[in-house]
């Protein structure tokens, strides 16, 4: 509980302090340029992995978006992290977003912290840099969106060594404000640390899998709620990995709410 506090505190401070920059300003410190989103999942699920060992997770944002396109921002989640750290993952978060041709782009440099791990000969924190393109075909049936990305890891979390994640993406508009996204990812880490010496896939260093999700969402009342399917093509080595079904085929709920 004292760490779903602290989430809640740190969303919530930085929120009024965004309310009061806001009011003292104009333009570049408008109000519609700050915004703050809690989220209630029932499991922490990225790239197709749990990392709160398949129990719910409290998470939020608060973030900074210049008229520009220009961005800054604090991610922030309960997880599981197998008794290394606190059970809270924070990442910081900096980049900018545009238009050419109709093609969205947004590039990101994050930094993933773990406050309180332990250090025990490897390096929870690491730093990510994530590319996405995006082209939605508008005035047509469903308005389908089309997006491709690509994240890097120099060094990946666990000092794991480089890590390369290619993701492709297809959203579109249901009637009923309904949305029906589709996602297929792939991820690649070396593994220096964590399973070396042949102990990853097909007794090799390092591993990398497919991984694939489909969500239905909509708002309601102001709320947005998520319900989505998720999956991997290597359950077994996860649950050998982590120590329980990682990445097992699983059904998230997750409700959230911006302010």
């Amino acid at each position: 509980m004292k760490h779903l506090r602290l989430i809640i505190f740190m969303i919530l401070a930085n929120t009024a302090l965004s309310a009061g920059i806001a009011s003292a300003d104009g333009g570049a410190f408008a109000d519609e340029n700050f915004s703050a989103t809690i989220y209630l999942t029932t499991d922490y699920v990225s790239r197709g992995i749990s990392f709160s060992d398949e129990n719910p997770a409290i998470q939020g944002t608060f973030d900074y978006t210049h008229p520009w396109g220009a961005f800054v921002g604090i991610w922030a989640s309960s997880w599981d992290d197998l008794g290394y750290s606190n059970d809270i993952e924070l990442a910081y978060y900096a980049g900018y977003s545009g238009t050419v041709g109709g093609i969205g782009y947004t590039l990101t440099a994050n930094y993933y912290t773990y406050p309180g791990a332990k250090d025990d000969g490897f390096e929870f924190d690491y730093v990510e840099i994530d590319t996405l393109l995006e082209y939605t075909i508008e005035n047509t049936t469903l308005s389908p969106t089309f997006g491709l990305g690509y994240s890097y890891s120099p060094e990946y979390s666990w000092e794991d060594g480089s890590s390369h994640y290619v993701h492709g993406m297809l959203d579109l508009s249901l009637p009923k404000n309904f949305g029906l996204g589709f996602e297929v990812g792939y991820m690649d880490i070396e593994g220096n640390k964590t399973t070396p010496f042949g102990s990853g896939l097909d007794g090799k260093k390092g591993y990398g899998y497919l991984h694939w999700k489909v969500g239905l969402s909509t708002k309601l009342k102001g709320f947005g709620l998520d319900l989505s399917y998720h999956d991997t093509n290597e359950k077994d080595f996860f649950e050998s990995f982590y120590g329980y079904n990682a990445g097992n085929s699983r059904i998230v709920f997750t409700l959230s709410r911006s302010i």
